[in-house]
């Protein structure tokens, strides 16, 4: 860990550097991930605070989505599930408006796991749903894969075991 952030500090140096404000967005999310990662949350949040900033400043749609998605991950692992919630519906309505497909279905896919998390299994499985319905669009197998096991957790939830099975052997 300890040189992975190294070089994700040394990343940020280049574009800020140049004066490349979308590199300096990139740098600060993927220093945010690896504080997720190890459970620095307070540090990932300032660091996805710094990313939308960037993002907004230089009109990065599809940045700005992905930093309020990474917003929803660190809410939901610190247990504050609205806002969670929130911040990956406000990714989604920005996928949806510039038409990112793959980004909108790990987003319904994240916001399905913040809904099993609070066990509120219905709209788990209606938001994992739409996620396996575009990943089948695209045609993304993996993405597939993915989509019917986390649909096998909802469903093994609720003490479907067939239902749970099937989606899991999926």
């Amino acid at each position: 860990m300890k040189n992975h952030l190294q070089s994700t500090k040394k990343s940020l140096a280049i574009p800020k550097e140049i004066g490349n404000r979308n590199g300096q967005g990139a740098s600060y999310e993927n220093l945010a991930i690896l504080y997720h990662s190890v459970g620095e949350y307070e540090k990932a949040r300032d660091h996805l605070e710094k990313s939308l900033a960037l993002r907004k400043e230089t009109g990065d749609r599809n940045g700005e989505a992905t930093s309020y998605s990474n917003f929803g991950i660190v809410y939901q692992a610190v247990g504050e599930y609205e806002k969670a919630r929130d911040y990956h519906e406000k990714s989604i309505a920005i996928q949806k408006e510039i038409g990112d497909r793959k980004g909108e279905a790990v987003s319904y896919a994240h916001l399905g796991a913040v809904y099993r998390s609070v066990s509120k299994y219905e709209k788990a499985r209606d938001h994992l749903e739409k996620s396996l319905a575009i990943r089948k669009e695209l045609g993304d197998r993996n993405g597939e894969g993915t989509s019917y096991a986390n649909l096998g957790d909802v469903y093994l939830s609720v003490g479907e075991n067939k239902k749970a099975r099937d989606h899991v052997e999926k």
